[in-house]
């Protein structure tokens, strides 16, 4: 190849490349940014209206907080003699949890319910329970669920579950 080609396929190149950083510049700097889909109010003033009690605001988000928070104690390992003796399950429903309960405890394995309880008032608990179920001597991995219903309407609330150890002696 001539000394001149060189040159020319030089110079071509150097056209390409000047011609390809001037389209990516142009599409880097014109490009335009996305339009955020948040548009918010011009008319908003920032803080607390004026004329809100602030004690009033925050007993009504604490009734809200308690409401949505069930509070329960349970012996989160019971023992039980045998398959048909009561056993200390030591269940209760705290004075300030102004819901009843409902507990429902299932063996992990199989998902059988060996004992239900009916409503539970605040302030009140159970010390000794029979099992609905007659266990064999063992050792069982369990969950006991809270089922929470409002006082006064009785309307579902939620539920939430704690994990036991039962043990049966003989």
């Amino acid at each position: 190849m001539s000394k001149g080609k060189k040159r020319t396929l030089i110079a071509i190149a150097i056209l390409l490349l000047m011609a390809l950083t001037v389209t990516i510049c142009y599409f880097i700097f014109t490009k335009k940014a996305e339009p955020t889909s948040l548009v918010y109010d011009d008319n908003a003033t920032a803080g607390i209206m004026p004329g809100v009690d602030l004690d009033q605001r925050r007993a009504e988000l604490q009734t809200l907080l308690d409401r949505s928070m069930i509070a329960f104690s349970i012996n989160t390992s019971p023992v039980f003699l045998n398959g048909t003796s009561e056993g200390n399950l030591l269940i209760e429903n705290p004075g300030n949890n102004a819901k009843l309960l409902q507990i429902s405890i299932l063996i992990d394995d199989t998902s059988e319910e060996v004992y239900a309880s009916k409503y539970l008032k605040p302030g009140t608990y159970i010390e000794s329970v029979k099992l609905d179920k007659v266990l064999e001597k063992g050792t069982y991995n369990a969950t006991a669920y809270f089922s929470a219903y409002d006082e006064d309407t009785g309307e579902f609330i939620g539920q939430t579950g704690a994990q036991i150890t039962i043990t049966v002696q003989n």
